[in-house]
């Protein structure tokens, strides 16, 4: 054939589907600009070097990753449906006398155009957006910025390689289309309808049943230490019933509509009901994907945004005081160590010119105990009947009835909560804690008991518990008991020399409240570290934790605001993925049913009847997938918010108004995208019932 005829056809194929292939082109350049974003922003020194900058390298090359995977699927899908509409162009070229291996030359150029456009046009706009990129996530880190702009050369050469490949299978996967089909089968594959699928009782039942068994199971999961990895296997389950849902739950829609006469026999209904039946299990698919999707943005979108909502509420929470410092003392005033100490952090303080507007010290003792038949036993030996270390299931089970125990002095309780309670000698009383209500009496370390009093829901003011060693699993249940003496109590308790049977600290807190502002906090609270050093940092002398509230907030921030940020990127690609294939699926079934509606308005159907028509059909197909993943999202949240919990962030109000708010957000955008959307399907149908 004549020179260049094949980039000609290419190029001429491309213009003239112009309606289809643009989107096509617009989502692979979408995709690779997003892997490029991500990529550069994995590889920035700036990101790299923020507080919580190693944790947020690793998210983003995760979010890379992700992407680059999550692009193989949708490619395909995206190209598939093009060539759907192109099948018919192939088969008449084949008619024409063009054989198969000139039509995958003129293929080949169109891909090659294609993979060119898609990746060089992602690469621009992610080179052009990658830096706003890094700046927004620095910003929303709160940190400061620098507006060095550069290439990252190693992310366009991988995106160059991966986005080759991906396009090179889509080709085959076209090329074997056309080489297993005849020219009449091409010519009319757009009118080829759908029969109903096998089995269609069973695979309803199925999905029905695995959705209905991940819904119970995601609502009962109460371990924030599994919650995390039972709620991917949960998302697993939900996405193949979810498919067989929406793939035989639309047979039973259209049988079911068919039988309702008063339903079925009007205008608008009728041409609906007859268009799902048409196309029920490709309906079925391009839903589930939508709902599926629809789902993972909100499910990431509430996580993420209620972490990041309630991380001023976390560093509230665990650090109470603007410089908190903790020292093992081994045993509790042990020759007057806590007012040593004291004595010599005050004195740097003052150096410092830190301006103290609340400080306190405190003696307590940590522990971790089991209750059973309604005993606290402080003197159980831990490791007695315990599993083999590294067997993580089995210790979960051993210490299901184990919770952490924090040990104060009456003194220092009432001191600290502004309180007034009294205590007998043998008496105790408890503070907070699920499962205090059942403790009625309290085994000692050396065998001597104490009687609970009363539980009380007020919780003195002290660092967060899991600062002081292995001994506090955060996922137990924690409370405070509170004693007449702690001395007496724990005053001739050696930890040394008790160690081979319990993980039990005594030790001293400090907290002070300073009336300064961020830096100054950051600058003070590193002068009290260095004194700490030089105290404390000789060979064989007590560990200690030191934290300021700037630095942990600081810390905090920026973890959960890059984490908002890789869900805001990756849920921005999911909208726009999900967007598409409402798209594709509007302008596929346009041309489908441009012939029937032609033949509806010639017989009568009037252009009003057809908009009514196709706004019921749009409703009744866009609605079920959105409505799913509301409910999806609901049965979703117990599990979520188990995993909050992991991220010390227990705070089941906020979760609710965070997930509200997300889905209402959503629901708008989704509608705006239904307006347009249905508004193309009805320029194509009205184009052809003119004509």
């Amino acid at each position: 054939m004549k020179k260049g005829i094949y980039r000609r056809l290419a190029v001429t194929g491309i213009k003239k589907n112009k309606q289809l292939y643009f989107p096509y082109l617009l989502s692979g350049t979408v995709m690779v600009m997003v892997f490029y974003i991500l990529a550069f922003l994995a590889a920035s020194d700036m990101v790299h070097n923020l507080r919580g900058g190693e944790a947020m390298t690793s998210l983003l090359i995760c979010g890379e990753v992700m992407i680059g995977v999550f692009s193989v699927p949708f490619l395909f899908y995206t190209s598939s449906s093009l060539m759907r509409k192109r099948k018919k162009e192939f088969g008449l070229y084949n008619i024409l006398g063009m054989n198969k291996g000139n039509i995958l030359a003129s293929l080949i150029w169109e891909t090659l155009i294609t993979y060119g456009t898609a990746v060089f046009g992602g690469l621009f706009f992610g080179v052009l957006f990658s830096k706003i990129a890094e700046l927004g996530l620095v910003n929303i880190m709160e940190e400061e910025i620098n507006y060095r702009i550069y290439i990252e050369w190693k992310a366009v050469l991988t995106a160059l390689v991966l986005y080759a490949g991906i396009y090179f299978f889509i080709f085959l996967n076209i090329a074997r289309q056309i080489y297993h089909n005849n020219p009449i089968e091409l010519l009319h594959s757009e009118a080829a309808g759908e029969r109903p699928p096998k089995s269609r009782w069973i695979l309803a039942a199925a999905g029905l049943a695995l959705t209905a068994g991940a819904y119970v199971w995601a609502v009962r999961i109460d371990n924030p230490r599994e919650a995390l990895m039972q709620l991917m296997v949960i998302a697993g389950v939900v996405i193949i019933g979810t498919y067989l849902l929406f793939i035989a739950g639309s047979v039973f829609l259209c049988g079911w509509l068919k039988k309702r006469k008063h339903y079925y026999y009007r205008t608008a209904h009728f041409v609906t009901v007859s268009s799902l039946s048409y196309r029920m299990k490709r309906n079925g698919a391009s839903l589930a994907s939508i709902c599926i999707l629809a789902t993972v943005i909100l499910v990431a979108l509430v996580g993420t945004a209620g972490f990041y909502a309630g991380a001023d509420d976390i560093i509230e929470h665990h650090y109470p005081y603007d410089l908190g410092i903790t020292i093992e003392t081994g045993r509790i005033e042990q020759e007057g160590a806590g007012r040593t100490y004291q004595a010599e952090i005050e004195a740097v303080l003052k150096d410092a010119n830190a301006k103290v507007s609340k400080a306190v010290a405190v003696h307590e003792v940590g522990i971790d105990a089991p209750v059973e038949d309604g005993v606290l036993d402080l003197g159980i030996d831990i490791y007695q009947n315990a599993p083999k270390e590294g067997n993580v299931d089995e210790w979960n089970k051993y210490l299901e009835n184990y919770v952490c125990v924090r040990i104060l002095s009456l003194e220092d309780y009432n001191r600290l909560c502004g309180t007034s309670e009294e205590l007998k000698d043998g008496e105790a009383f408890l503070a907070g804690g699920k499962r205090s209500a059942e403790v009625k009496s309290i085994q000692n370390w050396d065998g001597t008991e104490y009687t609970v009093k009363k539980t009380v829901k007020q919780m003195p003011e002290l660092s967060a518990f899991e600062l002081y060693g292995s001994y506090s699993d955060m996922m137990m249940d924690y409370m405070v008991l509170v004693v007449p003496d702690l001395d007496r109590m724990w005053g001739s308790f050696d930890a040394a020399a008790w160690s081979i049977k319990n993980q039990v600290l005594c030790f001293w807190e400090y907290g002070a409240v300073l009336a300064e502002e961020h830096d100054r906090q950051l600058a003070i609270g590193d002068i009290c570290e260095e004194q700490l050093q030089k105290m404390l940092g000789e060979e064989g002398t007590p560990g200690y934790t030191y934290y300021t509230k700037a630095a942990k907030w600081a810390r905090m921030k920026s973890l959960a605001g890059g984490v908002l940020f890789l869900a805001l990127a990756i849920s921005m690609v999911f909208v726009f993925v999900a967007t598409l294939i409402m798209y594709y699926k509007q302008i596929s079934e346009g041309y489908e049913d441009q012939r029937q509606f032609s033949i509806m308005r010639k017989i009568g159907m009037t252009r009003k009847e057809i908009r009514r028509s196709i706004n019921s059909q749009m409703l009744t197909v866009f609605c079920l997938p959105l409505v799913m993943a509301g409910i999806h999202l609901a049965f979703a949240l117990p599990g979520i918010y188990q995993v909050m919990k992991a991220s010390v962030l227990d705070n089941r109000p906020l979760l609710i108004r965070t997930a509200a708010v997300s889905f209402l957000v959503f629901a708008a955008a989704y509608a705006l995208v239904y307006l347009i959307t249905t508004k193309t399907y009805f320029k194509i149908v009205n184009r052809e019932v003119r004509e």
